[in-house]
């Protein structure tokens, strides 16, 4: 049913992921093992920024430059993408010194600093293989990626066998092997480069503009908050529970991990193909088939947990959960379900050349979310949490779903009101 060229391409992009995120999986896994409670509560806020920060930096990059690079091939694409993010890093390093400056926490500098870098590399890195995905290769982040999961596996082996035992070092080691795919994605694109940034930066204010800006801002508006809404737990148990609520959160997204690659892993892939069909009816036909085919085919993992969630979360933490965590257990396997039939959706408004309500849309879950978080404030319990998540993610994808079938029947009525006048 599917071509063999998008099941190729959706091959390369799962094993790509699967060995970034397997890697991390583990390294999360061994680290809540090896830590206290506390100290895994302070190295889950430090990471919780990293992904909140990588998004930030990377500025849109992900759906923008694979929906532009499948139409334009053109190193300018790649080269104003690393320029937003240095401007937007160094923007955050002058906010988070300035915020360490007037609020003196009690988490070191030292610390968001490697929060930043690293987010700064994961952006670069995604914005380098989002590039080359768009022009449809897909095989040479399969590459990147196994070497760079290989050394985060030494990481994880250098954590199990206690010779990294300080959250610095850990951080540090983190950063170190997430160069590695960076490296090697340059490589590929060295004759590329090496032709392309002469020209581009004797024109540079040809390529580089705030037309460039304006355009990306809704890709970067919606990536950005929703990596807020899938961090929002960890953001309001940092502000109002404890570090020690927001480390026995983050536990069940480390048991779940595995499964939310499903919808990162696909979604690449569905829209660099997407975008390529430029009529409406091809476009909408072959969205359903992928829907209905795939759907069943992806919810089988989440099925497959749902029974079997405390029975993984013993073998894997070494602790019971109590009837109570277990509720929380299965609602938060829920809410990924919903995030899984959510980025369906969220990939056709894209092709349809409607991103801008997809970023609207997601910035208004986030707020009314974050309202609701407010509203409970110190209050605000794990399990509270867990419902709240539940509910903002179900409201983002009734949402989705309303304003892809709008636009749609607009694009519909458009030829003919067209040739009507």
């Amino acid at each position: 049913m599917l071509r063999s060229d998008f099941a190729q391409k959706l091959l390369n992009n799962s094993l790509a992921h699967g060995l970034n995120f397997g890697s991390r999986w583990l390294l999360n896994l061994v680290v809540a093992r090896q830590l206290l409670a506390t100290d895994f509560g302070v190295f889950s806020y430090v990471y919780m920024l990293a992904n909140l920060f990588f998004p930030t930096i990377a500025f849109g990059v992900s759906f923008y430059l694979i929906h532009y690079s499948a139409r334009q091939q053109h190193i300018s694409l790649l080269l104003n993408s690393l320029v937003l993010s240095f401007m937007v890093f160094l923007l955050l390093c002058l906010g988070v010194v300035a915020i360490d400056y007037w609020i003196n926490d009690s988490v070191p500098y030292y610390l968001y600093l490697l929060s930043l870098l690293i987010g700064l590399v994961w952006a670069v890195s995604q914005a380098i293989f989002c590039y080359l995905k768009g022009r449809q290769q897909f095989f040479v982040e399969v590459k990147s990626q196994f070497v760079g999961a290989l050394s985060l596996l030494v990481v994880v082996g250098l954590l199990f066998g206690t010779v990294i035992t300080e959250l610095d070092a850990m951080l540090e080691a983190v950063l170190v092997a997430s160069l590695l795919p960076v490296v090697m994605g340059l490589n590929v694109l060295w004759p590329e480069l090496k032709a392309g940034v002469g020209p581009y930066l004797r024109n540079f204010s040809h390529y580089f503009g705030w037309q460039d800006i304006r355009r990306r801002l809704h890709f970067a508006l919606h990536d950005v908050f929703a990596i807020i809404m899938s961090n929002i737990p960890f953001i309001f148990l940092a502000l109002f529970s404890s570090l020690l609520a927001l480390g026995q959160f983050r536990k069940l997204f480390i048991l779940f991990m595995p499964v939310t690659l499903l919808p990162v892993i696909f979604s690449q892939v569905f829209l660099s193909r997407l975008s390529r069909l430029t009529d409406l009816g091809a476009k909408l036909q072959f969205f359903r088939k992928i829907f209905f085919f795939t759907l069943p085919l992806l919810s089988l993992p989440y099925v497959l947990m749902w029974p079997v969630g405390d029975w993984l979360y013993q073998l894997s933490f070494n602790e019971a959960l109590d009837p109570e965590h277990l509720l929380m257990l299965h609602l938060v396997l829920a809410t990924l379900w919903i995030t899984l039939l959510k980025t369906y959706f969220e990939v056709l408004l894209t092709s349809l050349g409607a991103n801008h309500y997809k970023a609207m849309l997601v910035t208004f879950a986030v707020v009314f979310t974050a309202l609701a978080y407010c509203w409970f404030n110190y209050g605000l319990t794990v399990e509270l949490t867990a419902w709240l998540f539940l509910a903002g993610n179900l409201l983002i994808t009734l949402m989705l779903v309303t304003a892809c079938v709008w636009q749609i029947r607009l694009q519909q009525k458009g030829p003919t009101q067209s040739k009507a006048g």
